[in-house]
């Protein structure tokens, strides 16, 4: 596997370039009285209530709502690097990750974003927080980074072989999982202070010389210290109902495209997203349902999602997307 293989965000063409560029999304400021054309890719999202909300993508993108999603604006993150991830605690305390060891932190809901020091210089996937003080960062080389003093320090946590750890999730303060590059999936039952990897593969026949290794992750979601999903690559989906003893694959019956991100509301809603598709499970995933876009994501994908109030759920994409969820179909919004 090259280089460019083990990272998702790798370059895309000049004629896709040149097309995100002319078929971007339009950004409008809550006032009503700017827009411009957003082209960035957004990768990542977080609405810490039903009105206020964030995203954030490539070249230092970030975007605010405060009315559920209708509009967006723009705030000054102050770098250029791409950021893979968001999580607010609250409408005022938030951290944003991304290459070059980037972590972002704003205490006045992104008026101001300012730079964390980051332990280690790598490209972080994943950053989730369980209170305005605790928090975690998932890393290339398998590399968990962990603050409690709100990212006034940060430190290595954790750290293994030399794969990518794309996503981590907790369900309370004790039980959480990350995932990764080869299936490499990792638990903690002690609020992230040690973790034991529960599943992963990557090793090379002796007889052939070819490389054998697990499905690659993309994210993973904990719904109670027993109950997990994860997916990846080619519609992989996998679960454990056992705290992680043992991982099924489900086959929810999708094309085999890249399922990028999975959110679970707290209650009963999970929702998957991918390559030109959406999946939604009202009961704890037992049965889903295609949700259908307008306008249709086709050959689009969605990275990130996020579920608001009464079952309803925000998605975003490629070229600067951003989508809500309503009755009956999902409709883009920031034109």
């Amino acid at each position: 596997m090259t280089g460019k293989d083990r990272h998702v965000f790798a370059g895309f063409s000049a004629a896709i370039l040149l097309a995100t560029f002319l078929c971007g999304a339009w950004a409008v400021s809550a006032a009503g009285k700017e827009a411009w054309k957003v082209h960035d890719d957004l990768f990542s999202m977080s609405f810490p209530t039903d009105k206020e909300g964030w995203a954030c993508g490539r070249s230092g993108v970030i975007l605010h709502t405060s009315d559920g999603g209708a509009t967006w604006e723009r705030q000054a993150s102050g770098v250029e690097f791409t950021l893979t991830s968001i999580d607010f605690t609250d409408r005022e305390n938030g951290w944003a990750v991304g290459n070059k060891g980037t972590i972002l932190h704003t205490a006045d809901g992104g008026r101001t974003w300012k730079r964390q020091t980051s332990p280690i210089d790598y490209f972080h996937m994943c950053v989730a927080f369980r209170t305005p003080q605790k928090g975690f960062i998932a890393s290339e080389r398998t590399h968990i980074l962990a603050t409690q003093d709100g990212g006034e320090t940060w430190q290595v946590r954790f750290k293994d072989e030399d794969f990518i750890l794309k996503a981590l999730s907790f369900c309370d303060d004790l039980h959480g999982w990350a995932v990764g590059e080869f299936g490499y999936i990792y638990a903690t039952v002690d609020g992230g202070q040690s973790w034991q990897k529960q599943a992963g593969l990557y090793d090379l026949d002796e007889e052939t010389g070819s490389l054998k290794g697990g499905t690659f992750l993309y994210d993973v979601v904990a719904l109670d210290p027993r109950t997990a999903w994860a997916v990846g690559i080619q519609g992989a989906v996998k679960r454990t109902t056992d705290g992680g003893k043992t991982w099924e694959d489900v086959d929810l019956e999708l094309p085999p495209v890249q399922l990028y991100c999975i959110s679970w509301d707290g209650a009963e809603a999970l929702r998957i997203g991918g390559r030109g598709l959406c999946v939604t499970s009202t009961d704890r995933g037992e049965s889903w349902q295609e949700a259908r876009f307008e306008p249709p994501i086709g050959y689009s994908w969605i990275y990130g999602l996020a579920p608001l109030s009464k079952g309803q759920g925000a998605a975003c994409g490629d070229e600067g997307a951003i989508y809500l969820s309503g009755s009956p179909n999902w409709h883009r919004v920031g034109y």
